[in-house]
């Protein structure tokens, strides 16, 4: 869930530093009493750091409560500001539009000052900017708090800070992949034409379906005439673990794993080499080029046509071990609503297909911003909704924060 928020948050501050940057609110601003202007530039300046801790938050993939609360909080935030916001950049429009009225109609007005909007306005739009600035404070000094609380305990590697996705597998639970026919063909072709060992990354944001392409991939029926004989796929996560990983690759080649690397990777040589395999190692969070090309040295052995295909939300991860990658793009509109509608409708759901109407069908669409993730994650939320309420679910701003308010 905090994939689908941390994009709305982005998305919502993303918005404010667009009214922000308008040449009518800081021509404005600066023709305010009461302070405006500072506090504008202020708001600017706290906006800016708060997009630090949102782009730390995304690039560590930290979860939790903790981090799920700030987002909320900072959601709620948002919207309150862009109410406000939005009242200052009519008025500033409105009294731009003026000026020039009064200019081009009448040479008397020119003698009036640049500024005629009430003073009472600029007191009271002065007092509101300053209470947005004074919550974002509070919320990025409770931020930075809970991080430094993290670090003086030393849990900002553990798994009650910084946790990664559960553990997938090779299996599917999707009985149908919406909407990557192309893409899977595309990687399937570039599997099928390696004629020497090759790593593919698939890059993309979380929640944009990585696993999902690779697993399709990896089970895919065109690939039985491809004869791999040593098959593998293991979720490697936070932490990039040579031993780990190489004892989780030979589990599934031999009953028999020592404990040691060098007797692992000893091993993973004898039953690679002269074999064609396919490996997946999903979810890469960071890797170094010398920890890659060790967990690498045994399937150097391996037949030509191997493949190890490596899911990563992160570009660096395909430049750091040097391999072509594969950037997922977004679902389309489509492929979204039909996802959607697999979790959204169906036994005992309290809606169906024909009661929802275009605009709310747009609505939903839009929502999901082309993630699979969100769509699934929508439609599990809409599901005992009835379609009367689904406009409203839409349109309220928690739907995103908590499942248990919707």
């Amino acid at each position: 869930m905090e994939v689908v928020l941390e994009s709305i948050v982005s998305e919502l501050i993303k918005g404010l530093f667009k009214i922000l940057g308008s040449n009518e609110v800081r021509d404005f601003a600066r023709q305010l009493v009461g302070g405006v202007d500072s506090e504008i530039k202020e708001l600017k300046e706290k906006l800016t750091h708060i997009g630090n801790l949102l782009r730390d938050a995304e690039d560590k993939q930290l979860s939790g409560e903790s981090v799920k609360n700030w987002l909320g909080n900072l959601q709620h935030w948002a919207y309150d500001a862009e109410d406000v916001l939005d009242e200052f950049a009519y008025e500033a429009l409105r009294h731009k539009r003026k000026a020039e009225h009064q200019a081009s109609s009448s040479r008397g007005f020119s003698c009036l000052p640049a500024s005629f909007s009430s003073p009472l306005f600029a007191v009271q739009m002065g007092c509101k900017i300053k209470r947005i600035n004074s919550r974002l404070d509070k919320l990025r000094q409770k931020r930075l708090a809970e991080l430094g609380d993290q670090v003086l305990s030393g849990t900002t590697s553990s798994n009650a800070v910084v946790q990664g996705r559960e553990e997938t597998s090779s299996f599917p639970p999707e009985q149908v992949v919406y909407g990557r026919n192309d893409e899977e063909a595309e990687l399937l072709k570039m599997v099928k034409s390696g004629t020497n060992f090759q790593v593919i990354a698939v890059v993309g944001m979380g929640g944009i379906g990585k696993t999902t392409i690779a697993r399709a991939v990896y089970n895919h029926k065109e690939l039985e005439d491809f004869k791999f004989e040593k098959k593998a796929w293991v979720c490697v996560s936070t932490t990039f673990d040579v031993l780990k990983i190489s004892k989780a690759l030979l589990e599934q080649f031999s009953s028999s794993v020592p404990n040691n690397l060098n007797a692992v990777q000893g091993k993973l040589k004898d039953e690679a080499s002269g074999k064609k395999f396919l490996i997946v190692l999903d979810d890469i969070w960071k890797v170094e080029s010398e920890k890659w090309a060790q967990l690498m040295s045994p399937f150097t052995a391996g037949a030509p046509g191997s493949t190890t295909i490596v899911t990563t939300r992160d570009t660096d991860v395909a430049q750091e071990i040097r391999c072509p990658h594969y950037k997922l793009r977004p679902l389309s509109d489509e492929a979204c609503w039909s996802l959607l509608e697999e979790h959204a409708f169906g036994t005992f759901a309290a809606a169906v297909p024909n009661q929802i109407s275009d605009s709310i069908y747009k609505r939903v669409v839009e929502r999901c911003g082309g993630l699979p993730l969100a769509a699934k994650t929508l439609g599990g939320l809409l599901r005992f909704k009835p379609s009367d309420i689904w406009e409203n679910i839409l349109e309220s701003k928690i739907w995103s924060t908590s499942n248990k308010r919707l």
